[in-house]
């Protein structure tokens, strides 16, 4: 791992205790607990899409993971499915706010 890459992985531990420290430990995109479904952080905008976004606490969320037949949050956000999720119409005000292009690029 490169200098710059531990640099951004030490920062981005920092700001994961951050949110940690500020929010309710639930999925945004189903509201189950993270203590009855594995959480990860999700970022709303790739990281390879938008890496000076991969620190901006706004464009990270905890969206539950899949576990057998469930589909989690987090593969769901990923799909094209995304419009299902609670936390859908939140996140895409975000992105368009921010990032425009990509905005218009998942909803054609």
């Amino acid at each position: 791992m490169s200098k710059k890459q531990d640099k951004i992985k030490r920062e981005l531990v920092k700001v994961y205790i951050e949110i940690a420290n500020e929010r309710l430990f639930i999925c945004t995109g189903c509201r189950r607990s993270g203590h009855n479904v594995s959480l990860s952080h999700s970022h709303i905008i790739p990281r390879s899409r938008r890496a000076d976004l991969v620190l901006d606490k706004n464009n990270i969320t905890y969206h539950c993971l899949s576990m057998g037949e469930r589909k989690g949050c987090h593969d769901i956000w990923e799909s094209r499915n995304r419009e299902s999720l609670l936390d859908y119409f939140n996140n895409m005000e975000y992105i368009k706010s921010v990032d425009e292009e990509y905005y218009y690029l998942i909803t054609l």
